[in-house]
């Protein structure tokens, strides 16, 4: 497929209905096997979901938090 044609399918509402279905298909699956899904807000950089979503920030996790790629944080330009 084209550089262009996939760009143009990337930013459609079909993509992001099939990426939308395909998140809440991997969560039901996951929570079906006993797992809880754990989110990042990003707005607030707070770890949310799980066990103990109780203020756990994103430091917490083990090693650096990961850098929020859709706002080039952290990218050489």
């Amino acid at each position: 497929m084209p550089a262009d044609k996939l760009g143009r399918y990337m930013t459609s509402p079909e993509f992001l209905q099939r990426a939308n279905a395909s998140v809440a298909e991997a969560v039901r699956e996951l929570e079906t096997k006993g797992i809880k899904p754990v989110y990042l807000d990003r707005r607030t950089g707070q770890i949310v979901g799980g066990e103990d979503d109780q203020g756990r920030e994103k430091d917490s996790c083990e090693g650096q938090a990961a850098p929020d790629i859709l706002k080039n944080n952290g990218l050489r330009q």
